[in-house]
């Protein structure tokens, strides 16, 4: 939801919906179990209400809805350790180290969990990690202090962090197409059939245009 917002949020948002979602339902749960409600379904039964068909139908739903946010937040728990190193890595150039244990912690939990294993809910992490990279390269190095290197006669240090960003992109996009290949082999009944613009749409306008600001940069150096 956040995703269609138009904001750009990490999967740590993934993760906090999922628990809230799980926790409200529960306490919806807690409720409709209490003596008042059943009293009041077993009134409602007795008088034929038309109102009792309806009611059962929602806390049906209710109920499945319960049991899939539990599910989902249990099994995303999983990510939280090694997102938290992720988003704490105050290096730019080490972010790759930690791809693969993401990668492979997102595939265990598409092979395991009977509902976050869909191509829907494999796009928002993926993209919400997307939009992770992109806030810590804009961290690393920004459009105002590309300019300040240049005017500083100080090109050859921003085509190497630029260079240094290029690779760490590369780096996340090949572990994926990876882990998209063991997915293939080891879930053949549910792969991942994910466009890649789908999931890398933010990502790869962001790639185009530190090329271009790459190409500007070394055009000025030379």
């Amino acid at each position: 939801m956040l995703l269609n917002s138009g904001s750009h949020p990490g999967p740590m948002a993934e993760l906090g919906f999922w628990k809230s979602v799980s926790m409200n339902l529960n306490s919806i749960f807690e409720q409709l179990q209490t003596e008042k409600v059943r009293r009041v379904l077993r009134f409602l039964d007795r008088a034929k209400s038309t109102y009792t068909g309806p009611f059962g139908k929602l806390c049906k739903e209710m109920f499945m809805a319960r049991i899939q946010a539990n599910s989902n937040h249990k099994f995303l728990r999983a990510l939280r350790p090694w997102l938290e190193n992720m988003e704490g890595e105050l290096e730019f150039e080490k972010l790759p180290r930690h791809f693969r244990p993401i990668m492979h912690t997102i595939l265990l939990i598409w092979k395991g969990s009977p509902y976050y294993n869909s191509p829907a809910r494999l796009v928002v992490v993926m993209r919400e990690l997307c939009n992770t990279l992109i806030t810590k390269a804009t961290a690393y190095l920004s459009g105002d202090r590309v300019f300040e290197l240049i005017e500083n006669e100080q090109s050859r240090e921003a085509i190497e962090m630029l260079r240094t960003m290029l690779r760490v992109f590369g780096t996340f996009k090949t572990t994926y197409f990876d882990y998209k290949s063991k997915a293939a082999i080891e879930c053949p009944e549910n792969p991942w059939r994910v466009q890649n613009n789908a999931i890398f749409v933010r990502l790869d306008a962001f790639l185009e245009r530190c090329h271009d600001v790459l190409d500007l940069t070394q055009t000025i150096l030379q």
